[in-house]
This record gives C-alpha cells, structure tokens and sequence, in this order.
C-alpha cells in the first residue's frame, strides 16, 4: 500500500487568508494543500522549506510589512510537519495517532499560557520554553531513532535518545524489578534528576554490554519503562531497550485545523 498522509495538511492560506491580498506572498506556494490519504508528494516538504526560506528573506528586509510573527511560525511549523511525516517512512512504524493527540496537547498548551502571560508572565514563560524544550527533543530523536534503525545488529553501536520526559523513573525501575534486584536500585534521595533534552552521561553505546543495573539507571535516566515487565530477564529487558531506541513513535507539530 502506498504511503499516504495520515492528517490533512491545510494550506497558508486556508490558516491566514489575509496572505492573499499581498501580491508577493501569493505567489509562493501558499495554496498547496493535501487531504489525509492522499499519496505522500516527494516535493511537498521541500516546496514547504522553500516557502519559508523566501519569506524569511521578505520579512528580514521588511519587504512585507504585512508579515507578522504569527504568519512566520505557521509557515515554519507547516514546514516541519510535512518534513516529519515523509521521515517517517525511513524510520518505520509508529503510533503516529496517539503522538499527535501528544503534540497537539502540546500546542494547545501553548496558546492556553500565551492568553495568561499578561496575568503571569514569568511562570508563563518558563512554561513555554519547557514544553518548547520537550518538542525540541522528540523532534531530534526523529533523527536520533532514523539512524539507530540502520545500525547493524552486530555492531550493536547506537546513539542516546534525549530525555523527553521530566523527572526521574524511580518508581517506575521499581514497577519493572523483581524482588531480588530492587537493592541496584538507588534511593531517591541520590537521584540527580535530568533535564529534558539531556543524553544519559553514562551512556554506553553496546547495548549487550548492558546489566540489570545499568537498565534500571536507564529507566530511572529517562523516566520511561520501556515496556519492560517484573517477569523480563535481561537479554529482554535488552531487547526491549534496543527496540525502543530504533522505533521512538513519530513526532510532528499541528497546525490549527
């Protein structure tokens, strides 16, 4: 079966019809669009790029005054979505529908805390930069899963995931332990809690070479389980850590339907 668009991908001017009335701007590819199904075009997401390289070059000469901040962003979030959904295919399967329910939780927070920074500025702001962080990173492990997807299994040599979720997984090495392994598991009280966007410092790039000890740093690193189970031995516990370094779920931003 062909690959095809899993959403539709509205055009600028359907989000910004004003674009229209400018007479440079309406030449730019603005009314291209594509319906959820449709056949993945090959040249749409540069075609995008393209977009937002000229108006970026309108608006840095203030060619365009009618070009604003809001217009910029979408053109360059249109950009990245259409970019991250042809990606996709080198990357593999993923849980594409339960990400963008995830991303566009994201977004929709965005606007909720721009409409409160006039209440709470500060809070507002290091609020934005936190889940603008967090995009950041599941954004870079598109790349980060692409690439260890085709490293050779027995070179087992794979490059760290960054953290995308805040706090630790204590609790969660916990959930996955058996009885007799929870004394490798560290209190909390020692536990440095990572920042999001950050790659483990202990990382090793040999995945055979990993223990139970080193699994439950991961989980604990990365605060995620990996899908693991109490019942797991380490070779799947392994398994499982490989799997989920060469399969991440697929991220793209939506813009406002």
């Amino acid at each position: 079966m062909a690959a095809a668009y899993p959403i539709a991908i509205h055009s600028l001017a359907t989000k910004f019809p004003d674009l229209l009335h400018i007479p440079v701007v309406e030449h730019l590819r603005i009314n291209e669009s594509k319906a959820a199904g449709d056949p993945l075009d090959e040249n749409a997401a540069h075609s995008a790029e393209m977009t937002v390289k000229e108006l970026t070059i309108l608006r840095r000469f203030n060619a365009v005054p009618e070009l604003t901040d809001a217009h910029m962003e979408g053109v360059r979030n249109r950009a990245h979505m259409l970019r991250a959904i042809h990606a996709s295919r080198a990357i593999g399967p993923g849980d594409i529908l339960a990400t963008l329910d995830d991303i566009r939780g994201n977004v929709d927070d965005i606007r909720r805390n721009l409409d409160d920074m006039q209440r709470n500025s500060a809070e507002t702001l290091e609020q934005i930069q936190a889940i603008m962080q967090r995009n950041q990173a599941m954004f870079a492990n598109i790349r980060l899963a692409r690439q260890n997807h085709v490293v050779p299994r027995d070179r087992d040599n794979y490059a760290p995931l960054q953290k995308t979720t805040s706090g630790h997984g204590r609790n969660l090495a916990v959930q996955a332990s058996r009885q007799e392994h929870l004394n490798q598991i560290p209190p909390s009280a020692t536990i440095q809690v990572a920042e999001v966007g950050t790659c483990p410092p202990f990382w090793n790039p040999i995945v055979d070479q990993y223990t139970m000890r080193t699994i439950f740093q991961l989980i604990i690193f990365y605060n995620d389980d990996f899908d693991i189970q109490p019942a797991d031995n380490v070779e799947v516990r392994k398994y499982k850590f490989r799997r989920w370094l060469c399969s991440v779920s697929l991220v793209v931003y939506m813009l406002n339907s």
